[in-house]
Protein backbone atom coordinates (compact mmCIF):
# COMPACT_ATOMS: atom_id res chain seq x y z
CA UNK A 1 0.00 0.00 0.00
CA UNK A 2 2.96 2.28 1.11
CA UNK A 3 4.24 1.34 -2.56
CA UNK A 4 1.46 2.54 -4.44
CA UNK A 5 0.81 6.17 -2.35
CA UNK A 6 4.67 6.47 -3.41
CA UNK A 7 4.43 6.03 -6.90
CA UNK A 8 1.17 8.22 -6.76
CA UNK A 9 3.15 11.21 -5.73
CA UNK A 10 5.92 10.72 -7.67
CA UNK A 11 3.70 10.53 -11.06
CA UNK A 12 1.17 13.72 -9.17
CA UNK A 13 5.45 15.37 -8.69
CA UNK A 14 5.99 14.40 -12.71
CA UNK A 15 2.59 15.90 -13.89
CA UNK A 16 3.54 19.71 -12.37
CA UNK A 17 6.85 19.40 -13.10
CA UNK A 18 5.80 18.61 -16.75
CA UNK A 19 2.83 21.37 -16.93
CA UNK A 20 5.59 23.75 -14.59
CA UNK A 21 7.87 23.07 -17.54
CA UNK A 22 5.37 23.42 -20.73
CA UNK A 23 4.24 26.74 -19.07
CA UNK A 24 8.13 28.15 -19.07
CA UNK A 25 8.31 26.85 -22.38
CA UNK A 26 5.53 29.24 -23.12
CA UNK A 27 6.01 31.93 -21.47
CA UNK A 28 9.86 32.04 -23.11
CA UNK A 29 8.32 31.38 -26.45
CA UNK A 30 6.03 34.54 -26.19
CA UNK A 31 9.03 36.74 -24.98
CA UNK A 32 11.04 35.77 -27.96
CA UNK A 33 8.41 36.64 -30.00
CA UNK A 34 8.36 39.74 -28.32
CA UNK A 35 12.05 40.56 -29.12
CA UNK A 36 11.52 39.02 -32.77
CA UNK A 37 8.68 41.15 -33.57
CA UNK A 38 10.92 44.82 -31.98
CA UNK A 39 13.84 43.50 -34.05
CA UNK A 40 11.84 43.13 -37.10
CA UNK A 41 10.31 46.45 -36.55
CA UNK A 42 13.22 48.38 -36.19
CA UNK A 43 15.02 46.70 -39.01
CA UNK A 44 12.46 47.64 -41.01
CA UNK A 45 13.13 51.97 -39.88
CA UNK A 46 16.76 50.74 -41.69
CA UNK A 47 17.70 52.27 -45.05
CA UNK A 48 19.07 48.95 -45.96
CA UNK A 49 15.38 47.32 -45.35
CA UNK A 50 13.84 50.44 -47.03
CA UNK A 51 15.98 50.95 -49.84
CA UNK A 52 15.43 47.28 -50.68
CA UNK A 53 12.24 45.93 -49.82
CA UNK A 54 9.79 49.75 -49.51
CA UNK A 55 8.31 49.34 -53.04
CA UNK A 56 7.89 45.76 -52.69
CA UNK A 57 5.81 46.24 -49.66
CA UNK A 58 4.12 49.30 -50.80
CA UNK A 59 2.96 47.44 -53.58
CA UNK A 60 1.66 44.29 -51.86
CA UNK A 61 -0.44 46.59 -49.40
CA UNK A 62 -1.75 48.51 -52.13
CA UNK A 63 -5.49 49.63 -51.58
CA UNK A 64 -6.01 53.29 -53.05
CA UNK A 65 -8.68 53.12 -56.18
CA UNK A 66 -10.10 55.24 -58.77
CA UNK A 67 -6.26 56.66 -59.15
CA UNK A 68 -6.22 59.52 -61.78
CA UNK A 69 -2.78 59.42 -62.27
CA UNK A 70 -0.34 56.50 -62.54
CA UNK A 71 3.35 56.58 -62.91
CA UNK A 72 5.62 53.83 -63.95
CA UNK A 73 9.87 53.74 -64.52
CA UNK A 74 13.11 52.63 -63.27
CA UNK A 75 15.29 54.35 -60.75
CA UNK A 76 15.24 58.41 -62.16
CA UNK A 77 11.32 57.93 -62.22
CA UNK A 78 11.56 57.00 -58.60
CA UNK A 79 13.73 59.37 -57.41
CA UNK A 80 11.48 62.23 -59.87
CA UNK A 81 8.13 62.10 -58.76
CA UNK A 82 6.24 62.18 -55.59
CA UNK A 83 2.36 62.64 -55.67
CA UNK A 84 1.92 62.67 -51.40
CA UNK A 85 1.00 65.96 -50.37
CA UNK A 86 -0.88 66.81 -53.84
CA UNK A 87 -4.84 66.68 -53.95
CA UNK A 88 -5.06 64.76 -56.85
CA UNK A 89 -5.33 61.02 -56.27
CA UNK A 90 -1.96 59.71 -57.86
CA UNK A 91 1.06 56.88 -57.71
CA UNK A 92 3.84 56.46 -58.64
CA UNK A 93 4.78 52.80 -58.98
CA UNK A 94 8.30 53.04 -60.49
CA UNK A 95 11.32 51.02 -58.98
CA UNK A 96 14.61 50.85 -58.79
CA UNK A 97 16.18 49.44 -61.38
CA UNK A 98 12.70 48.17 -63.57
CA UNK A 99 12.89 47.08 -67.07
CA UNK A 100 9.97 47.71 -69.72
CA UNK A 101 8.65 44.35 -69.17
CA UNK A 102 8.20 44.39 -65.31
CA UNK A 103 7.03 48.13 -65.74
CA UNK A 104 4.06 45.66 -67.85
CA UNK A 105 3.88 43.05 -65.14
CA UNK A 106 2.73 45.57 -63.07
CA UNK A 107 0.46 47.20 -64.99
CA UNK A 108 -1.22 44.17 -66.07
CA UNK A 109 -1.28 42.92 -62.10
CA UNK A 110 -2.49 46.38 -60.41
CA UNK A 111 -4.39 48.23 -63.41
CA UNK A 112 -7.70 48.01 -61.61
CA UNK A 113 -6.50 50.59 -59.10
CA UNK A 114 -6.74 53.37 -62.10
CA UNK A 115 -10.07 54.94 -62.50
CA UNK A 116 -11.67 54.89 -65.78
CA UNK A 117 -10.13 57.24 -67.99
CA UNK A 118 -6.99 57.68 -65.68
CA UNK A 119 -3.85 58.50 -66.99
CA UNK A 120 -1.04 55.81 -67.16
CA UNK A 121 2.46 58.09 -67.68
CA UNK A 122 5.16 56.04 -68.77
CA UNK A 123 8.29 57.76 -67.74
CA UNK A 124 11.96 56.78 -69.61
CA UNK A 125 15.26 57.06 -69.03
CA UNK A 126 17.55 58.08 -71.85
CA UNK A 127 19.23 54.38 -72.54
CA UNK A 128 16.13 52.38 -71.76
CA UNK A 129 15.61 51.20 -74.85
CA UNK A 130 18.52 49.31 -75.05
CA UNK A 131 17.54 47.34 -71.74
CA UNK A 132 15.55 43.82 -72.34
CA UNK A 133 16.97 42.11 -69.22
CA UNK A 134 18.63 41.68 -65.86
CA UNK A 135 19.88 38.85 -64.00
CA UNK A 136 17.70 36.00 -62.38
CA UNK A 137 17.75 37.60 -59.18
CA UNK A 138 16.44 40.38 -59.78
CA UNK A 139 12.76 39.24 -60.12
CA UNK A 140 13.24 37.80 -56.62
CA UNK A 141 11.06 41.06 -55.16
CA UNK A 142 8.56 41.02 -57.92
CA UNK A 143 7.50 37.26 -56.76
CA UNK A 144 6.52 39.46 -53.46
CA UNK A 145 3.50 41.29 -55.10
CA UNK A 146 2.88 40.20 -58.53
CA UNK A 147 0.60 37.26 -59.84
CA UNK A 148 2.90 34.44 -60.43
CA UNK A 149 2.31 34.07 -63.99
CA UNK A 150 3.52 37.15 -64.28
CA UNK A 151 6.58 37.04 -62.66
CA UNK A 152 10.07 35.83 -64.42
CA UNK A 153 11.87 32.59 -63.56
CA UNK A 154 9.09 32.18 -60.65
CA UNK A 155 9.57 29.83 -58.24
CA UNK A 156 7.57 28.28 -54.70
CA UNK A 157 11.19 28.09 -53.61
CA UNK A 158 12.03 32.04 -54.08
CA UNK A 159 8.81 33.15 -52.82
CA UNK A 160 9.04 31.28 -49.53
CA UNK A 161 12.73 32.84 -49.10
CA UNK A 162 11.66 36.35 -50.31
CA UNK A 163 8.47 36.49 -48.12
CA UNK A 164 10.66 35.59 -44.67
CA UNK A 165 13.78 38.07 -46.12
CA UNK A 166 10.85 40.75 -46.39
CA UNK A 167 8.39 39.93 -43.59
CA UNK A 168 10.68 38.58 -41.10
CA UNK A 169 14.15 40.46 -41.28
CA UNK A 170 15.02 39.21 -38.17
CA UNK A 171 14.55 35.91 -38.39
CA UNK A 172 16.33 35.61 -42.13
CA UNK A 173 19.58 36.97 -40.11
CA UNK A 174 19.38 37.47 -36.90
CA UNK A 175 23.10 38.40 -36.07
CA UNK A 176 22.97 41.08 -38.90
CA UNK A 177 19.65 42.26 -38.16
CA UNK A 178 21.28 42.97 -34.55
CA UNK A 179 24.19 44.70 -35.95
CA UNK A 180 22.31 46.72 -38.42
CA UNK A 181 19.60 48.08 -35.61
CA UNK A 182 22.45 49.28 -33.46
CA UNK A 183 24.28 50.70 -35.98
CA UNK A 184 20.61 52.60 -37.38
CA UNK A 185 19.95 53.70 -33.45
CA UNK A 186 23.65 54.91 -32.72
CA UNK A 187 23.19 57.21 -36.40
CA UNK A 188 26.13 54.88 -37.77
CA UNK A 189 24.04 52.73 -40.23
CA UNK A 190 25.00 53.36 -43.92
CA UNK A 191 23.33 55.95 -45.89
CA UNK A 192 23.65 56.59 -49.93
CA UNK A 193 26.52 58.35 -50.73
CA UNK A 194 25.96 60.09 -53.98
CA UNK A 195 29.11 61.78 -55.68
CA UNK A 196 29.27 65.05 -58.00
CA UNK A 197 27.60 65.77 -60.80
CA UNK A 198 30.61 65.86 -62.53
CA UNK A 199 32.23 62.66 -61.47
CA UNK A 200 28.98 60.53 -61.05
CA UNK A 201 28.32 61.62 -65.09
CA UNK A 202 31.62 60.14 -65.71
CA UNK A 203 31.06 57.03 -63.87
CA UNK A 204 27.41 56.96 -65.57
CA UNK A 205 28.47 56.99 -68.70
CA UNK A 206 31.25 54.81 -68.24
CA UNK A 207 28.86 52.13 -66.71
CA UNK A 208 26.64 52.28 -69.57
CA UNK A 209 28.81 52.15 -72.25
CA UNK A 210 30.10 49.13 -70.00
CA UNK A 211 26.47 47.52 -69.77
CA UNK A 212 25.40 47.85 -73.66
CA UNK A 213 29.08 47.25 -75.08
CA UNK A 214 29.20 50.71 -76.71
CA UNK A 215 33.25 51.82 -77.23
CA UNK A 216 32.25 54.97 -78.46
CA UNK A 217 29.36 56.58 -78.98
CA UNK A 218 30.20 57.56 -82.88
CA UNK A 219 29.84 53.92 -83.61
CA UNK A 220 26.85 52.05 -84.75
CA UNK A 221 24.40 50.37 -83.03
CA UNK A 222 25.51 46.90 -82.28
CA UNK A 223 22.97 44.34 -83.46
CA UNK A 224 22.49 43.47 -79.93
CA UNK A 225 21.21 47.00 -79.10
CA UNK A 226 18.86 47.11 -82.40
CA UNK A 227 17.39 44.06 -81.23
CA UNK A 228 16.87 45.40 -77.53
CA UNK A 229 15.61 48.73 -79.18
CA UNK A 230 12.75 46.72 -81.65
CA UNK A 231 12.02 44.38 -78.97
CA UNK A 232 10.99 47.61 -76.22
CA UNK A 233 9.39 49.39 -79.07
CA UNK A 234 7.05 46.16 -79.51
CA UNK A 235 6.46 46.21 -75.88
CA UNK A 236 5.91 49.81 -75.36
CA UNK A 237 3.05 49.61 -78.18
CA UNK A 238 2.10 46.64 -76.41
CA UNK A 239 1.10 48.80 -73.49
CA UNK A 240 -0.05 51.53 -75.15
CA UNK A 241 -2.89 49.02 -76.59
CA UNK A 242 -3.23 47.45 -73.33
CA UNK A 243 -4.43 50.94 -71.91
CA UNK A 244 -6.79 51.87 -74.44
CA UNK A 245 -8.55 48.79 -74.50
CA UNK A 246 -9.18 49.41 -70.78
CA UNK A 247 -10.17 53.04 -71.19
CA UNK A 248 -7.26 54.05 -69.90
CA UNK A 249 -5.22 57.15 -71.57
CA UNK A 250 -1.24 56.36 -71.90
CA UNK A 251 1.42 59.04 -72.09
CA UNK A 252 4.79 58.55 -72.90
CA UNK A 253 7.57 60.97 -71.36
CA UNK A 254 11.80 60.96 -70.56
CA UNK A 255 13.05 62.31 -67.77
CA UNK A 256 15.35 65.40 -67.68
CA UNK A 257 18.90 64.82 -66.50
CA UNK A 258 21.83 67.47 -65.80
CA UNK A 259 23.16 69.06 -68.91
CA UNK A 260 26.66 67.78 -67.07
CA UNK A 261 25.27 64.29 -68.04
CA UNK A 262 23.82 65.21 -71.26
CA UNK A 263 27.19 67.19 -72.36
CA UNK A 264 28.76 63.29 -72.27
CA UNK A 265 25.78 61.87 -74.43
CA UNK A 266 26.04 62.98 -78.41
CA UNK A 267 22.40 64.37 -80.05
CA UNK A 268 22.94 62.06 -83.21
CA UNK A 269 23.56 58.80 -80.72
CA UNK A 270 20.23 60.07 -78.41
CA UNK A 271 18.26 60.28 -81.85
CA UNK A 272 19.52 56.52 -83.01
CA UNK A 273 19.58 55.15 -79.36
CA UNK A 274 16.13 56.92 -78.23
CA UNK A 275 14.33 58.81 -80.37
CA UNK A 276 14.02 57.07 -83.38
CA UNK A 277 12.38 54.62 -80.90
CA UNK A 278 9.70 56.85 -79.39
CA UNK A 279 8.46 57.94 -83.39
CA UNK A 280 7.98 54.97 -84.12
CA UNK A 281 5.78 54.38 -81.28
CA UNK A 282 4.14 57.60 -81.73
CA UNK A 283 3.71 56.57 -85.38
CA UNK A 284 2.30 53.59 -84.54
CA UNK A 285 0.09 54.67 -81.65
CA UNK A 286 -0.13 58.34 -81.34
CA UNK A 287 0.32 58.41 -77.95
CA UNK A 288 1.29 62.19 -76.56
CA UNK A 289 5.12 62.58 -75.78
CA UNK A 290 6.59 65.14 -73.19
CA UNK A 291 9.67 65.38 -73.51
CA UNK A 292 11.94 66.79 -70.04
CA UNK A 293 15.54 65.85 -71.56
CA UNK A 294 15.75 68.43 -74.58
CA UNK A 295 14.15 71.00 -71.73
CA UNK A 296 16.52 73.56 -70.04
CA UNK A 297 14.08 73.89 -67.90
CA UNK A 298 15.48 70.94 -64.88
CA UNK A 299 19.64 70.71 -66.18
CA UNK A 300 21.02 72.72 -63.16
CA UNK A 301 22.80 70.41 -60.68
CA UNK A 302 21.10 72.00 -57.49
CA UNK A 303 18.12 70.05 -58.91
CA UNK A 304 19.91 66.78 -58.44
CA UNK A 305 22.04 64.61 -55.64
CA UNK A 306 24.00 63.16 -58.33
CA UNK A 307 23.87 63.61 -62.32
CA UNK A 308 20.88 61.82 -62.69
CA UNK A 309 18.63 61.38 -59.96
CA UNK A 310 16.44 64.63 -58.61
CA UNK A 311 16.51 65.72 -54.89
CA UNK A 312 13.88 67.05 -52.77
CA UNK A 313 13.93 70.31 -54.42
CA UNK A 314 14.30 68.77 -57.86
CA UNK A 315 11.23 66.33 -57.39
CA UNK A 316 8.79 68.90 -55.79
CA UNK A 317 9.86 71.31 -58.75
CA UNK A 318 9.20 68.54 -61.50
CA UNK A 319 6.24 66.61 -60.36
CA UNK A 320 4.38 70.38 -60.40
CA UNK A 321 5.88 70.68 -64.23
CA UNK A 322 4.46 66.98 -65.01
CA UNK A 323 1.11 67.92 -63.40
CA UNK A 324 0.46 71.02 -64.90
CA UNK A 325 1.20 69.68 -68.46
CA UNK A 326 -0.92 66.80 -67.64
CA UNK A 327 -3.66 69.44 -67.26
CA UNK A 328 -3.60 68.36 -63.16
CA UNK A 329 -4.19 70.98 -60.51
CA UNK A 330 -0.88 71.31 -58.40
CA UNK A 331 -2.95 72.27 -54.91
CA UNK A 332 -1.44 70.20 -51.97
CA UNK A 333 -3.92 68.96 -49.24
CA UNK A 334 -2.01 71.01 -46.83
CA UNK A 335 -0.85 74.72 -46.74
Amino acid sequence: MKTINLCHKAFIVLVIEKKESVEMKTIVKKIVCKLVNKLNHQVKKTWWYKSNYSDAVKMKNWQAFNLELVTLGSSAVKYGLDYSGYKINAANWAMAPQNTATSFAILKNYHSFIKENGQLLLMLCPLQGMVIDYNKEFYDKYHYFLHPILVKHFSEETLKRVRKTIDYPALDNPKASVKLVIKNLLGKANKPQYSNAKTDAQNRINAWKKEFSVENFSDQLSESNLKAIEYNTNLFCEMIEFCKERSLKPILGIMPTTKTLKDHIPTDFMQRAFYDMVQKVIAHTNVPFLDYYNSSEFESEDLYLDSFLLNEKGRKLFTDRVLKDLNFSTDRKYK
